[in-house]
Parts: structure tokens; C-alpha cells; sequence
């Protein structure tokens, strides 16, 4: 019996990761599956082992040594499922000049979230999750989701964070919402296929990259969120916020409701496309 491991990043702290297996969804009968970290490959034999590697965005700096490791020793095959690329400042809004090929010399297979680039694309498996299924009655005219480093401030306005690794728990705060305003790449994703509207305010390019693509607000920088103590109107004094927490400019927010749009048909479409891999990649597999 083949080893079939999937490489990507389990425990960054956030329920996006630890859903983008598709070993999570999908069954691969005849194999010895297992889940390892990419950022770990050393410790894992790979010798004899197919590989699959994704889901996230590990087309970044940080993920490519493992993923070059895993292709100067591989045997077999090595098929990426649902990866998807990121770029920081202001790079962050020209996703096409990414260049995939450093990441991708060795594949065999290769499906990636980032709509219109060179390769077929196959968003997030997660999608596959059937709490996607449950009805959600909206309640709220808004609501906020963060990502845990990237915060957004709107009083008296429901809000959560990404941290959470109870996927119930934000499906059913994202559905509660008519408006999503995040700053989180799967909450984006997620909102989408509620079918509720989406407003983005990105750090990096893969909130571009999406093919149902939520509005997006034109942030100019994220900086380091300050504290600051003030006595009758002034300033006391102001220090960095210790957990590396960034805010950005929100102003005029509002003047993008008119373009926020839903896409009704984006679940159905999204696992249509992952159960068409699923078959591209058994095929794989099992070629000789």
C-alpha cells in the first residue's frame, strides 16, 4: 500500500487551515493517508510516499524551502490542491506578475485558488464541509470578522475573530450577517458561499485572486495598533500594541455598499470543482 501524504499548514491557530485538507472530504481508497506540517518536511520520510500539497496560501517565501525539499525527493507523484499565492504592501494589488514557477517545477497535478492565473483553478476544499448546508436566518445589518492580526474597528457592530477553531460557531456568526466586513481570507470565502454580501479590506493578494470576488476597500497601509492614555482631551502617552495587532483607514467604507453582490451558485460551483479534481487526481494516482 502507497503512503499519501498532505503537506500544508496545520496549526497556524486559525479554522481555515486546519479545514484545507482534503483528506478531511475525500476518501483515497488503497493508500496510507497522513497530514504533516510543511514547514517540517525533515522530519518525514517521503521516499515513498505520493504527495499532496495544500490547502492555503503557500505560494509565499515563507512555505517554498519545503516545498523544494519535497520536490528534489520525491519518487512519486506530488499534486498541489487548492494552493494559492500571497504578496504583501503594495504588490499586494498586482496579483498577476506572481511568478508560480519556482513553486511548481516538479508537479504533476496542479489546481490552485487563484482565479484566471496559468493553471486550473480549484478553490478552497473546505468548501466540502456540509455545515455549509444548514439554512442561516440573517439578523444583523452588518457584521465583523478580523483576521487575529489584522483588526477592524466598528462600534457597536458585531464582531469575531478568525481564532476560533469552531467552524459552527463562524458559520453561524458570517450567516447572521446581511454584510460581511473582514479582513480574513476564508471569512471572505465563507461569506461567499452563504451567499451574503462581502466587503474585503486585504493585506496581502490573495483577496484578489478570488473568482467570486467580494468588493474590495483600497487600503493604503496597515500599522502596528497603538494604545494611548489621554487625561481632559490630551495625550498622556501612547505605546505598540505588544501582540502585533495592525489597524488600517476605514474611512468611506460605506460608498462601497452599492458594488457588494452575492453569488448564489458559488457553494455548488466550488465543490463541483473540488469532486472534478478529486477524479483528476485518483486518476493520477493510479497512473503508472
Amino acid at each position: 500500500m502507497h503512503k499519501l501524504i498532505n503537506y500544508h499548514v496545520p496549526d497556524q491557530g486559525n479554522v481555515g487551515d486546519l479545514l484545507s485538507s482534503p483528506l478531511k472530504y475525500f476518501d483515497f481508497p488503497g493508500f496510507d493517508c497522513h497530514v504533516a506540517d510543511i514547514r517540517k518536511v525533515g522530519e518525514s520520510d517521503v521516499d515513498d510516499a505520493h504527495l499532496i500539497i495544500g490547502g492555503g496560501g503557500l505560494l509565499y517565501k515563507r512555505f517554498l524551502p519545503g516545498i523544494t525539499n519535497l520536490a528534489q525527493h520525491k519518487k512519486h507523484k506530488m499534486i498541489f490542491w487548492g494552493v494559492g499565492q500571497q504578496r504583501y504592501g503594495s504588490r499586494m494589488y498586482k496579483p498577476d506578475e506572481f511568478d508560480y514557477s519556482p513553486y511548481f517545477e516538479k508537479a504533476d497535478l496542479i489546481g490552485i485558488r487563484d482565479y484566471r492565473a496559468e493553471y486550473d483553478w480549484l478553490p478552497c476544499v473546505s468548501c466540502m464541509h456540509p455545515s455549509f448546508d444548514k439554512p442561516r436566518e440573517i439578523k444583523h445589518e452588518l457584521v465583523v470578522l478580523s483576521h487575529k492580526k489584522f483588526s477592524l474597528s466598528f462600534p457597536r457592530v458585531p464582531r469575531m475573530t478568525n481564532e476560533t477553531n469552531d467552524l459552527e460557531q463562524i458559520l453561524d456568526f458570517l450567516g447572521s450577517g446581511e454584510t460581511i466586513l473582514t479582513t480574513s481570507f476564508h471569512a471572505a470565502y465563507w461569506g461567499t458561499l452563504l451567499n451574503r454580501k462581502v466587503l474585503v479590506f486585504p493585506f496581502n493578494s490573495k483577496f484578489m485572486t478570488m473568482k467570486h470576488k467580494p468588493a474590495i476597500y483600497p487600503v493604503r497601509s496597515w500599522n502596528r495598533e497603538r494604545w494611548q492614555l489621554t487625561l481632559k482631551g490630551k495625550r498622556i502617552f501612547r505605546i505598540m500594541n505588544p501582540g502585533d495587532i495592525h489597524t488600517c483607514d476605514t474611512h468611506g467604507w460605506k460608498k462601497l455598499v452599492d458594488s457588494l453582490k452575492t453569488y448564489p451558485d458559488s457553494l455548488a460551483e466550488c465543490r463541483n470543482r473540488n469532486r472534478w479534481f478529486y477524479n483528476l487526481v485518483m486518476e493520477e494516482l493510479c497512473r503508472k
